[in-house]
This record gives structure tokens, sequence and C-alpha cells, in this order.
């Protein structure tokens, strides 16, 4: 059994301010594909996109992209 606390989702006002840019810029990037999102149904007619994060794969992003340049 896994001792580690379950990570929970946060959502973009979080990663925003976790990235200090604005809520625009994540779901922009999110959206691109460029950084690390789960997409979520909204309702059958989909009308919006909602998705959440996790906090450890962002990081993981950054620090990757970090490393790449």
């Amino acid at each position: 059994m896994n001792s580690k606390e379950p990570e929970f989702f946060v959502d973009a006002n979080v990663v925003a301010q976790f990235l200090g840019v604005a809520r625009e810029t994540v779901l922009a990037l999110a959206r691109r594909g460029e950084l690390p999102a789960h997409e979520l149904p909204s309702g059958t007619k989909r009308l919006r996109r909602t998705w959440r994060f996790k906090l450890s794969e962002i990081s993981a992003c950054m620090e990757k992209t970090r490393n790449d340049s």
C-alpha cells in the first residue's frame, strides 16, 4: 500500500497563481497541449471545457522545459 497521500486536482486559478501568470494563459496552454491538463466533461452539449490540473505534473513540465532550454 502506498503511504503517500493522494494528490488532488486543482483549477486554472490555482495553477495561474502557482506559475505567476494569468488564468487565461493557463487555459490557452492547456488547449494547445503545452501544459499537462485533464479535460472533464461539462454536460451533454459541451459548451465549455472544464480543465483540471495536478501541480506535480505542472512542476515536472516546467522543470523539463527549463532543462531543455
